[in-house]
């Protein structure tokens, strides 16, 4: 693997001493911690022309909330997986990429139609910068009070699309929620996830108000069996790991489908 550039491994430097700066929490100084409105997104080398985006979200049942997608350098622009919470973090992508990347982001593809993946699809359009997302995603989008994609994906008999290359777009079926789709990277050997997908240390399936349970368990092994070379695992909502994210989130979807006795 090629080293990164300098001036890459600079900017992701202060990023994340940004990020983590006011993250930090200030003890006994009565001064309130940072929201995460304030905090900047950040951006991760995962590999090689290939970086994670990570915001932040305050929720009432869930406290901070950090989402994860993708950005994934093609030649000289850059394809976008999902955006952040909202339109001004999504700003934050538009801006980086253009600015330090140096590869504007000219396409754009989004995993489900919740706010931390399609939440700033309208910052996007505004720049011209050409959208798409499952056809399910792109109904209910508006019903969730976001902005649709442009272009509705079209899968082949096999439930993948490669119309972003290199990205391959898979849809494994309802788990999250019914238009959850997943990216993989097969050259880098990445799987992106979603929240199809759980971090490691989860004890339970998450926000499952859209899911469906009898299902979830089957899309992941569709992701496992899809992706077997992949050893690089990219949950929505934590940090990447290995191929045990698979038989995590399929052991909590199988409990989770269990109806409760009385």
């Amino acid at each position: 693997m090629r080293p990164l550039p300098h001036s890459y491994l600079k900017s992701l430097v202060i990023c994340l001493l940004t990020a983590f700066a006011a993250l930090t929490p200030v003890v006994n100084s009565g001064v309130q911690a940072a929201q995460p409105k304030d905090v900047p997104v950040t951006f991760t080398a995962i590999t090689q022309g290939v970086w994670m985006h990570t915001s932040m979200k305050h929720m009432e049942n869930w406290g901070h909330v950090p989402s994860n997608g993708l950005i994934v350098e093609k030649g000289d622009f850059s394809i976008l997986v999902d955006t952040a919470w909202d339109d001004p973090q999504t700003a934050q992508i538009i801006e980086w990429s253009k600015d330090t990347l140096k590869k504007p982001i000219r396409w754009a593809v989004f995993t489900h139609a919740h706010d931390d993946k399609m939440g700033g699809v309208a910052a996007l359009r505004q720049q011209g910068i050409v959208t798409y997302a499952a056809a399910d995603s792109n109904r209910m989008a508006p019903q969730n009070g976001l902005t649709p994609a442009e272009h509705d994906l079209i899968f082949d008999s096999e439930h993948s699309t490669s119309v972003l290359h290199p990205l391959v777009i898979f849809d494994p079926g309802p788990g999250h929620t019914r238009d959850n789709i997943v990216v993989g990277l097969p050259e880098q050997g990445i799987v992106f996830g979603g929240c199809l997908i759980r971090p490691s240390g989860s004890t339970s399936l998450g926000n499952t108000a859209d899911a469906d349970l009898a299902h979830w368990k089957t899309a992941v092994l569709a992701v496992a069996q899809r992706f077997a070379e992949a050893q690089q695992i990219i949950p929505s909502h934590g940090p990447m790991a290995g191929r045990e994210l698979f038989e995590l989130t399929a052991q909590l979807a199988e409990k989770a489908s269990i109806p409760s006795t009385p």
